[in-house]
């Protein structure tokens, strides 16, 4: 966020229709994305291990719906968000994600629960705790390329 500046936001992206505001608007979705995940992933994480198999299967299955939801979403707050909003957000959801992560201990980080392999390319058929907390980096990763300089 340092290296851009408010008129970058608004500038094309390197990825074709979108705006850099509206690539960093999605990325922060993710993190997003992730601290909503925690708590199910915790729980599921207690339970047995197919037990998440069917709202896996659900999430997939409305994986157009989310798709749509997420481009819209990024697009609007990709308009709307000024840098210093989009900052204040990515410091509330980083704080949440380190208080989560805080919170979990030992042979925990090894819990985990089925996701939809269709919402993401980093999101893999079964993700542990660990898995989850290392997404939203590896999602930023996949897109940090597509913000133009």
């Amino acid at each position: 966020m340092a290296s851009l500046s408010e008129a970058d936001l608004k500038r094309p992206s390197l990825n074709p229709g979108w705006t850099n505001g509206e690539i960093l608007a999605h990325i922060l979705f993710g993190f997003i994305v992730a601290a909503a995940l925690f708590p199910l992933t915790r729980l599921w994480g207690w339970l047995p291990r197919a037990s998440s198999k069917p709202f896996a299967w659900l999430l997939n299955a409305i994986t157009g719906p989310f798709n749509a939801f997420n481009a819209l979403g990024a697009r609007m707050q990709g308009k709307v968000f000024t840098h210093r909003r989009l900052g204040q957000l990515f410091e509330r959801i980083y704080t949440l994600l380190m208080r989560q992560i805080d919170s979990i201990h030992g042979a925990e980080w090894a819990n985990g629960m089925h996701y939809p392999t269709r919402w993401d390319p980093t999101f893999s058929e079964f993700m542990t705790l660990e898995n989850l907390f290392r997404y939203p980096i590896q999602h930023f990763q996949l897109h940090r390329d597509q913000i133009a300089r």
